[in-house]
């Protein structure tokens, strides 16, 4: 991943796949952006993959993709034993079917469908004719939908006190312990870490906290787990009061959300492992 162009005229899509064996015990790609090419981060199996866009952390679900405009600066790390598919689009050629003001300029969770995963994986061959590649790449760009789910954000603290509790949380979103045990671990009192929370992230640490659990909800929710058990996983001792507190975060409830990948035709992958980092 550098300042180069990913894809070379007259492609207009490139697929990669990063395989765990080449990095088994993750890797962390530093700050950097694709000027000529839109990113879709997609097909994660075994532990999460995470992309930090302005200081907002993004956990790509394995159903769905994470669409990253041209030029956009952003960071990925992969949990050890990660894979995940990485598809560039020439931005200069880029035609989607939907046409959502702005929605293609920031951003967000996309669907994959089945026929998109396949011409996506396709894209890995370069031995078509051109004038096939280039239709199969016009399908590609009309199958791109994106999901109507509010983007659940995450701002990390930069100061060093709040962040090893962002860490503990991130790692562990269903984590019991309270103020007073994470000020604690940072070393510092109750209102200063509270103080620090609000400056790093513009949000008090509940609210800040509701936004870890619910962000790693989706993850959950997205690799199929029911709702009673996505609620345990990130912290919620009833399934009432995780749907209470996922529909106030994301207009939706959970069966709603699940619902909209559903419809997006996704059948699935095996081994995620669910973990959200």
């Amino acid at each position: 991943m550098g300042e180069l162009r990913e894809v070379i005229a007259p492609y207009g899509i490139s697929t990669s796949r990063m395989r765990r064996e080449r990095h088994p015990q993750g890797r962390t790609w530093e700050p950097h952006s694709h000027p000529f090419d839109h990113e879709l981060l997609w097909g994660v199996t075994g532990t999460a993959v995470t992309a930090v866009v302005d200081g907002v952390s993004w956990t790509v679900p394995p159903t769905v993709g994470l669409w990253l405009p041209a030029g956009t600066v952003h960071a990925v790390s992969t949990g050890p034993g990660a894979d995940f598919n990485t598809t560039y689009f020439r931005a200069e050629v880029f035609t989607p079917a939907s046409t959502t003001p702005g929605v293609w300029g920031r951003p967000g969770l996309v669907a994959v469908c089945a026929a998109l995963r396949e011409i996506l994986l396709h894209m890995r061959r370069y031995g078509m004719l051109l004038a096939a590649r280039h239709r199969a790449e016009q399908v590609a760009f009309d199958l791109l939908q994106p999901l109507e789910i509010a983007a659940v954000e995450v701002p990390m603290p930069t100061d060093p006190r709040a962040l090893v509790v962002a860490e503990a949380l991130t790692a562990d979103p269903a984590d019991p312990r309270g103020l007073t045990d994470f000020a604690r671990l940072s070393g510092c009192g109750v209102r200063t870490l509270t103080r620090v929370f609000t400056t790093d992230t513009g949000m008090s640490f509940v609210q800040w906290r509701t936004q870890v659990r619910i962000r790693a909800a989706l993850t959950y929710l997205a690799a199929g787990l029911p709702v009673s058990v996505v609620g345990r996983r990130v912290g919620y001792s009833t399934p009432s009061a995780f749907v209470a507190v996922f529909r106030r975060v994301t207009g939706r409830t959970p069966g709603e959300c699940f619902g909209l990948i559903e419809d997006s035709g996704y059948e699935g992958y095996e081994g995620f492992e669910g973990a959200v980092g």
